[in-house]
């Protein structure tokens, strides 16, 4: 598994995902008409698709500002662990007095009140687990919030998103003419990619191979952001790694 994340990003590192952010906003202002109190959203697409990043890209949008009594990202991830989720919901929306001894029913019981009557935006980032039985114990808690309150769930498994019974917002991949423009922000971060334009035909062919993910644009674009010589980039290109 990865590394934990943030909520915090870059906006000027969106490429191509307006429709989506769009779709995801609209969604999270919406009110549901059976009454429920509380919406789960997930986003499920492959790995290094941008499913974190558009949940962080819609955590911070200005359309929401003020939409929430209480926000909170937690990065879920493996292995699964209940009273660490519970415990780090808690601390995000800055519930003090916790025991690093509080067992899973005392700090469900304070998440419960913390969120009572309170209309709360949740980011769980990055869930494996699609056991119901561990889903339908950790979002008791829930329960009690507001009208409106929704819950953002990024995956890469869409038995994560049939278990939660919601229409998932599904990931694909960039087209062509986002993924150069992503590639070329942080390879040629300093650099105006015209002054060099053998380094730019050969990061044109890279930025092909890598497929429209985002996170192999990013990844090899960090390597070669500090390359000046053409042949390392072309070493990258014909790399049997990738």
């Amino acid at each position: 598994t990865r590394g934990p994340s943030t909520s915090l990003f870059d906006e000027s590192d969106i490429f191509g995902r307006q429709t989506e952010i769009e779709t995801l906003v609209d969604r999270l202002l919406s009110v549901d008409a059976d009454g429920k109190k509380y919406r789960v959203i997930p986003i499920v697409g492959m790995a290094g698709v941008g499913k974190t990043t558009l949940a962080k890209a819609v955590y911070n949008n200005e359309k929401l500002k003020d939409r929430f009594d209480l926000k909170a990202w937690i990065c879920v991830s493996e292995p699964y662990d209940a009273s660490r989720i519970t415990k780090g919901l808690l601390e995000e929306i800055g519930s003090s007095n916790l025991m690093v001894d509080n067992t899973l029913n005392q700090l469900q019981i304070k998440l419960k009140e913390s969120l009572k009557g309170k209309k709360f935006l949740i980011v769980l980032d990055d869930v494996w687990n699609d056991k119901y039985i561990e889903w339908d114990d950790l979002r008791n808690p829930f329960a009690p919030g507001e009208i409106g309150s929704k819950i953002i769930v990024t995956t890469r498994k869409e038995s994560v998103a049939e278990m939660m019974g919601s229409r998932p917002i599904i990931m694909e991949i960039l087209s062509s003419e986002f993924s150069w423009p992503l590639f070329k922000r942080h390879a040629f971060e300093k650099r105006d990619p015209k002054e060099h334009p053998e380094l730019e035909e050969v990061g044109k062919h890279i930025a092909k191979k890598c497929r429209g993910l985002p996170l192999a644009l990013k990844t090899l674009a960090g390597l070669l952001r500090s390359k000046s010589e053409v042949e390392e980039w072309r070493r990258i290109l014909r790399s049997e790694v990738w």
